[in-house]
C-alpha cells in the first residue's frame, strides 16, 4: 500500500504547485491592449467567377455540355492573354430540376452547374474579357472584384503598424495610471481582414463604364499584454 500512497501523495502536490503557478499567472499585474494597423493598396488585378449550367433528364449529356462551354471558355482567355494558371475550374454543383405542372412541381431532370474562376493582372481589359466569356458560352457572371496581387506582404506591414500601435496604447495606459510598463507577456493574433471594391452582377450591369478600382484596406489586429508594476 506504500507505493500507492505515495504515488498519490505525489499527484496531490503536483496539482497544488500547477493550480499556484495557474493562479499566480492569472493574478500577475498587466494591461491588456487591442494593437491595429491598416495599410491601403491599389489593386492591380481582377477576379471575376463565370457560370456555366445545363438543364436535362441525362447528366452524362449535361456533363458532355458543360465540358464544351469550360473547353470554350478557356480557349478564349487563353487567346485573350490570360496564363493557364490564372484559370480555375472551380466546384460542380448537381441539383434536381422542378417544373410547373397543373398537380404541382414536377421533377423534370437535374441542372449541372460549374464555376470558373479567372484572374488577371490586366485591370484595363476586364470589360473584354467578361464580354467574350458571354459570347463564348458563359451562362452568367456570379462576382466580380479588384484585387492586390501583393496582399501577404501589405498584411506584414499592417501587422507590424499593429505592433506599434498596441506599444503605443500600453504606453498611454501606463503613462495615466501611473505605473512602470514592463515586458510582453502574451500576444495573440486576431488574423486579417480585407475592404476591396466589390461588383455583384447587377450592379455590373448597371454600369459597368464607370467602375474603377479603388483602395483595398487590409487590417491586422492583435491582443497584447504587458506586465505592470508600481513605480517607486
Amino acid at each position: 500500500m506504500l507505493p500507492v500512497i505515495t504515488r498519490t501523495a505525489f499527484i496531490v502536490v503536483a496539482c497544488i504547485i500547477s493550480a499556484a503557478a495557474f493562479a499566480e499567472n492569472v493574478t500577475k499585474p498587466a494591461i491588456n491592449v487591442v494593437g491595429k494597423g491598416i495599410v491601403a493598396v491599389v489593386p492591380d488585378a481582377f477576379s471575376v467567377t463565370f457560370i456555366v449550367e445545363e438543364k436535362g433528364p441525362k447528366v452524362a449529356e449535361l456533363n458532355k455540355k458543360i465540358q464544351l462551354k469550360v473547353r470554350n471558355l478557356t480557349t478564349f482567355l487563353l487567346e485573350s492573354g490570360i496564363a493557364e494558371n490564372q484559370i480555375q475550374s472551380m466546384q460542380i454543383q448537381l441539383n434536381p430540376w422542378y417544373e410547373s405542372a397543373p398537380e404541382g412541381r414536377k421533377e423534370a431532370g437535374f441542372v449541372l452547374m460549374r464555376e470558373v474562376r479567372v484572374t488577371h493582372n490586366n485591370i484595363d481589359n476586364y470589360d473584354a474579357i467578361i464580354d467574350g466569356a458571354l459570347s463564348s458560352g458563359v451562362d452568367r457572371v456570379q462576382q466580380f472584384e479588384f484585387i492586390a496581387s501583393k496582399q501577404d506582404n501589405a498584411y506584414q506591414q499592417a501587422l507590424i503598424n499593429a505592433v506599434k500601435d498596441a506599444k503605443s496604447r500600453a504606453t498611454l495606459l501606463a503613462k495615466e495610471l501611473d505605473v512602470e510598463l514592463g515586458s510582453v507577456i502574451a500576444v495573440h493574433e486576431n488574423g486579417s481582414s480585407y475592404t476591396m471594391p466589390m461588383m455583384r452582377a447587377s450592379a455590373m450591369r448597371e454600369d459597368f463604364a464607370s467602375a474603377m478600382p479603388g483602395q483595398q484596406m487590409i487590417e491586422a489586429s492583435l491582443n497584447v499584454s504587458f506586465a505592470i508594476s508600481t513605480q517607486d
